[in-house]
């Protein structure tokens, strides 16, 4: 099934790069994305439609890495 894409493009890039590494993206309707990790820990974060700030996108790529299994993937 396929999903709808982030109309933030550098978002719509860190979404890819999830489903790549195994990652399940679903949702983007009105509100968020949700990306859960395929990892037995079952990490999940979610990707707001309507980004907060400039630095939405860096923040987002920072707190993969510190809080979830992102670099094991």
């Amino acid at each position: 099934m396929l999903r709808k894409r982030h109309r933030v493009k550098e978002l719509e890039a860190v979404l890819k790069q999830a489903e790549g590494k195994g990652w399940i993206v679903t949702g983007g309707g009105d509100r968020y994305f949700k990306m859960k990790c395929p990892c037995p820990r079952k990490c999940m974060k979610m990707v707001n439609c309507t980004p907060s700030g400039a630095n939405y996108t860096r923040n987002l790529i920072d707190q993969l890495g510190r809080a979830t299994c992102w670099k094991e993937a």
